[in-house]
């Protein structure tokens, strides 16, 4: 697939902005998107550590620092990173922070729940069935975090993608009124890609609608339901657990009855089970990094990370 670079993508102002905005972020991908609308006009900073995890990751005190004086936060939401949330809310900058996960029209999925008929290896999550009511429902991780039943992983879902970043667009538009007509270049310059990007990824993986693979954790639903992709099982039960001897061998019956050929581990998790299911079955490999832990931080990590996301999954099951 073809990737622009941003300097193509891109429409940067040439007008001298008296006091650049300063931007905190939370994670790489939201990094990423608010550099892709900034363009020249200000710096966007990424709080959580290259290859970190969003679940544990703890700020330093030179990053509280940040996080005050910042024109403007932008962040997934609570769901994600609760790291930030008791900052914001200590800081009494939570309403003035831009919470992605909580942007209007948002798509959003329930924990353990798929858009297909396929096997739910999942021992320990419920069937929901009500994605309206997703707010009442509880998922802990082993902080005891509540997930309240939504999936946090929305950046990869490009069509929240695209929404977020006309968000991203009005928020900067807010905070520099000067700036706004940049801001809209920007935004539609990547929305552009994105579509572009999309309608790639879309080709790269219609050959592959009727198999299925196997993931670390339940992160990818929102690229996978997009993109038509059959999610049979998970390792782990939930981003941070051991995976127990009953939900591996689960996991190896339904890995069998549905004829799944990859598996894949994830760059910051131990990829020992992974190696011995493979093994054991005879199964191919790979690595999705959803976070994009493993790119260089910068406006170009979003759209590459769900190339490589496409990419990986179609190296592997072509086989």
């Amino acid at each position: 697939m073809r990737l622009f670079t941003v300097a193509a993508a891109l429409l940067f102002s040439t007008a001298a902005h008296a006091a650049p905005l300063t931007i905190a972020t939370d994670i790489p991908p939201v990094h990423a998107l608010a550099l892709m609308v900034m363009g020249d006009r200000g710096q966007a900073e990424l709080l959580m550590d290259q290859g970190g995890d969003a679940h544990d990751f703890q700020l330093r005190p030179s990053q509280a620092r940040l996080i005050s004086n910042a024109d403007g936060i932008i962040w997934t939401g609570p769901e994600l990173a609760f790291w930030l949330d008791s900052t914001l809310e200590a800081m009494e900058r939570e309403d003035s922070a831009l919470a992605l996960l909580h942007v209007d029209g948002t798509h959003e999925r329930i924990i353990g729940e798929e858009d297909h008929d396929d096997h739910d290896a999942q021992d320990d999550h419920d069937d929901h069935g009500h994605e309206e009511d997703h707010h009442e429902e509880e998922h802990s991780d082993h902080e005891g975090h509540d997930h309240s039943g939504l999936d946090p992983h929305a950046w990869l879902s490009p069509e929240n993608g695209q929404l977020w970043i006309a968000a991203i667009a009005n928020y900067l538009t807010n905070l520099d009124p000067e700036g706004a007509d940049t801001y809209a270049a920007n935004a539609k310059a990547a929305q552009d890609r994105l579509a572009s990007l999309e309608a790639d990824i879309s080709a790269t993986l219609a050959p592959y609608h009727d198999q299925g693979i196997v993931v670390f954790h339940d992160a990818y639903g929102y690229f996978t339901d997009h993109f038509g992709i059959k999610v049979t099982g998970t390792i782990a039960s939930s981003e941070a657990a051991t995976p127990g001897a009953r939900h591996l061998s689960d996991l190896r019956d339904h890995i069998t009855e549905d004829g799944v050929t990859c598996v894949f581990s994830e760059p910051q998790h131990d990829p020992a089970y992974i190696e011995a299911i493979t093994k054991e079955l005879s199964l191919r490999s790979g690595v999705l990094d959803p976070m994009g832990s493993t790119l260089p931080a910068g406006p170009d990590l979003y759209p590459q990370l769900l190339e490589n996301l496409a990419d990986s999954i179609a190296t592997c099951l072509k086989g």
